[in-house]
């Protein structure tokens, strides 16, 4: 019986084994199971994922796709520095599947923060992000703060406007390779002196710079004069764009000057006697009127009414807008009637002649005749006589 046990004890052993085998394999499936997660770094942040830290050191090209990273382990020696290719799988420390780390980078969003997605034991939990020591170092990079300014906002056709372009660097390295980006021209406007603007190629920590152009106003209607973008690179190469907000001005019909004559008299003008007229000319436009040349038609009216004094015809170089000419002239009447007297005020704006008018009236008294006053009088004393002559008749 003693060696049929130990043939059954032999078998049972043989299933055994195989048996523990499988399930101490199936244990250590268990205890490798990874998962993976997704999450953003700025240069200067890292994230902890179980005892491993990874460190985004710099954005090497966002063009190629490329960045720098640190990746080392709080427990032990393991440190590895390594450039990364954008949607490449990085194994580190052998890789998830052996118990170390895969990232691969996703995005590269700007120079400064990119995407990534890191596979690794599920009992490591979820990453958690902080500031390395690098991130709270003071960083050194240029900034460009750009402003665009008109001098003038209340714009009419043919109004010349001067835009002013400055640029300040308010960061703490300097700014290289510095330019203006290109915009085509804007219809609304012609442009005269100093477009395209150009700045500085280089600007110092704390440095400005400024460019000037003008132009001049060719259509009404709105005008969006947009924002101005300035291009500059770091120590790095690494290149860079700042702008200034974009205005609307609203571009006016041509301006023109519009004038208004008129006269103020002291009254009728005995026969024979003066009187005074002051002329008054007044620029109710918003232009200048230059040139001005006012004329009457006196010598028509007769010479029966003469200027002793003075003149009606004047001459102006410019009457500003909202300014005023005045002047003034003395007429004699030689002979009693109503006179009407024209002037018309001719005049240039912006190389059109222009005219405007106006007219007044001039009374002359007639003359005084003193045997007039005694008229009324001859029928009384003609009625008296004869009452007399009739009276005297009866008497007798």
């Amino acid at each position: 019986m003693r060696p049929i046990y130990l043939v059954a004890m032999a078998l049972f052993l043989m299933a055994a084994i195989p048996a523990a085998q499988a399930a101490s394999d199936d244990g250590g499936d268990k205890a490798e199971d990874t998962t993976s997660r997704d999450f953003s770094l700025r240069v200067g942040e890292g994230v902890r994922i179980g005892d491993y830290r990874v460190e985004l050191i710099n954005v090497v090209s966002m063009v190629d796709g490329l960045i720098e990273v640190k990746v080392w382990k709080r427990v032990g020696t393991f440190e590895d520095w390594r450039v990364m290719e954008d949607h490449r799988d990085a194994n580190f420390d052998e890789g998830a599947d052996r118990g170390g780390l895969t990232l691969t980078v996703i995005d590269i969003f700007d120079d400064d923060t990119v995407r990534m997605r890191a596979k690794y034991r599920s009992s490591y939990g979820y990453p958690q992000k902080y500031v390395t020591e690098r991130g709270l170092a003071p960083r050194t990079f240029p900034k460009l703060e750009v402003s665009t300014s008109l001098d003038r906002t209340d714009l009419s056709v043919g109004d010349e406007v001067k835009v002013t372009i400055t640029v300040t660097n308010v960061g703490n390295d300097t700014a290289r390779d510095v330019a203006v980006q290109d915009s085509p021209p804007l219809p609304a406007f012609r442009y005269v002196a100093g477009y395209p603007p150009k700045i500085k190629n280089s600007l110092q920590v704390g440095e400005s710079d400024l460019a000037v152009y003008s132009m001049v106003a060719a259509t009404e209607g709105e005008a969006k004069i947009p924002a101005t973008v300035v291009r500059y690179a770091d120590s790095k190469s690494a290149v860079s764009s700042a702008s200034s907000k974009a205005t609307s001005v609203t571009i006016k019909p041509k301006r023109k000057p519009d004038l208004l004559l008129s006269v103020a008299s002291a009254g009728p003008i005995s026969y024979g006697g003066e009187g005074t007229f002051t002329v008054t000319i007044r620029n109710q436009g918003d232009a200048s009127a230059s040139r001005v040349e006012v004329r009457s038609n006196l010598r028509s009216v007769g010479s029966d009414l003469e200027v002793v004094e003075g003149a009606l015809d004047q001459s102006f170089f410019e009457i500003p807008a909202g300014g005023s000419e005045s002047y003034s002239a003395t007429l004699r009447g030689s002979r009693g009637g109503n006179y009407t007297i024209d002037l018309v005020a001719s005049f240039q704006a912006d190389g059109e002649m222009m005219q405007r008018g106006t007219s007044f009236d001039v009374t002359v008294l007639q003359r005084e005749l003193p045997f007039l006053y005694l008229l009324p009088i001859v029928p009384a004393v003609i009625l008296a006589a004869w009452l007399f002559r009739r009276y005297k008749e009866y008497k007798y």
